[in-house]
């Protein structure tokens, strides 16, 4: 529900101080900060030991072994860190240490994936994917010694958080005229591992809302800050399976949904994080109920109002985009035209062909293509993934408050949209939520006759 910008100018305020305070603090104590909030969990860990070891004695018969085990567990734990402090002072650092080492691996693919496929920027990411890597193994392997490094990068870090959520404080209560010049060209987002999880997060509390028990009588579907329809729209699908958990954003433009992703199965490699990029175009009105039904999904849909400068720079964008394109047929439809190829025809099962986009097609028409050249010709989950596709459109059409740095995420994409739908006189106008509660049966009925899923 769209709250008022009064509490969400307050809400950001007391965040953006707060985050600010505590990166002042990293920054001034450091190393020292670090010792004595390790020094405080070791303390925590002693007490909630002896919690244990009381209710093992005069808890429920049931418990009593688990909080004897707990006890025990913990109260070594405490011993190890309090005998051995480096172990606990190394934990923060090998951590980041890691996290460099991961985002350099990223790095190193995503290099060789561009020059694969002929692509420029691979010196780039070559570059920083050896500089984090060269890092990661420093705060590793030296952990103690780097602890005021680490301690230093973190607060900046937080600082400039804070520093995002002031602005966005000043941006609820400023009109539209007066906040144009303070929109950011570099949005310090939430940390990656947030927003990752996020579309999930949402899930769940919009489940918990649509609950009977709760006051899903009361959920509202769709709320809009203008009375008028949107020029674009940008779907966040969340979900509870698996790694779609992670989510998913698609662009719909002109009524026509443009996904990009990597649809073809049988070429999936690297535990089916790197394919080949395929883009498709389909319905609107039949892609919604599909991922609802098929996918099991709930789709968040963000509207926004463009400038005509804004409209005429996506359709160039999506023109150049298209020209790197060339039709590709998911496994029905190469069965189909084999079959039509054929003297003697043979009837073809729709139900033979469960792929995802084989099914997609029986259930909406849609159009499949693949790229000839250009960097999204390889699909990376963590690297050229829908997001960046979605970034590439709308990021380069003029909206500079909506690129992002780094690792793009659809949970970075709903984070930053719902924050802007909250504001006054945004060019987010609209937020709606289709799930299996509002979505249309008879149109479920007529995309999925035929076939079962």
């Amino acid at each position: 529900m769209k709250t008022d910008k009064y509490f969400n100018a307050t809400y950001s305020l007391i965040i953006g101080i707060s985050l600010i305070i505590i990166g002042i603090i990293m920054l001034v104590f450091r190393s020292s900060l670090y010792i004595n909030v390790v020094n405080v969990f070791i303390i925590f860990l002693f007490f909630l030991s002896i919690k244990q070891l009381i209710d093992y004695f005069i808890g429920k018969e049931k418990a009593k072994k688990a909080n004897f085990l707990k006890s025990v567990i913990n109260i070594i734990l405490c011993l190890i860190f309090s005998l051995f402090k480096d172990i606990p002072l190394s934990i923060l650092p090998i951590m980041f240490g890691v996290f460099l080492a991961l985002n350099s691996l990223i790095k190193f693919i995503n290099g060789y994936l561009f020059l694969k496929d002929g692509n420029t920027g691979y010196l780039t990411d070559f570059t920083f994917g050896l500089l984090y890597l060269v890092f990661g193994l420093i705060l590793i392997f030296s952990p103690i010694k780097n602890i005021n490094v680490v301690m230093i990068i973190i607060g900046v870090y937080i600082l400039m958080l804070g520093i995002t959520f002031l602005f966005d404080a000043i941006d609820f209560v400023l009109p539209k005229k007066y906040r144009h010049g303070l929109r950011r060209h570099i949005r310090i987002s939430l940390p990656v591992i947030i927003e990752a999880i996020l579309p999930y997060a949402i899930l769940r509390e919009i489940n918990y809302n649509l609950d009977k028990d709760t006051y899903g009588e009361d959920f509202v579907f769709e709320e809009k800050s203008e009375d008028v329809e949107p020029d674009i729209e940008l779907l966040v699908h969340m979900s509870n399976n698996g790694f779609n958990r992670t989510g998913h954003l698609d662009i719909c433009y002109n009524n026509k949904i443009i996904s990009y992703g990597s649809y073809e199965e049988l070429k999936l490699k690297f535990f089916k994080t790197i394919g080949d990029g395929v883009l498709f175009t389909t319905d609107r009105k039949k892609y919604i109920p599909f991922c609802i039904e098929h996918s099991k999904k709930t789709l968040c849909v963000f509207g926004l109002k463009l400038t005509d400068k804004q409209k005429e720079a996506i359709d160039k964008t999506i023109d150049n985009l298209f020209e790197d394109l060339i039709p590709w047929d998911p496994p029905y439809v190469e069965a189909l035209k084999e079959n039509d190829s054929k003297k003697k025809k043979k009837k073809i099962n729709q139900n033979d062909y469960k792929d995802y986009a084989s099914r997609l097609y029986q259930a909406t028409n849609a159009n499949f293509y693949k790229f000839k050249k250009g960097k999204f010709k390889r699909y990376f989950v963590v690297g050229n993934n829908c997001s960046k596709l979605v970034d590439y459109i709308v990021g380069k059409s003029g909206i500079d408050v909506l690129k992002f740095y780094g690792i793009i995420t659809p949970g970075a994409y709903y984070e930053y949209l719902n924050r802007e739908f909250q504001k006054k006189n945004s060019m987010v106008i609209s937020r709606k939520i289709y799930n299996k509660k509002n979505v249309d049966k008879k149109t479920i009925k007529e995309i999925f006759r035929g076939f079962s899923q």
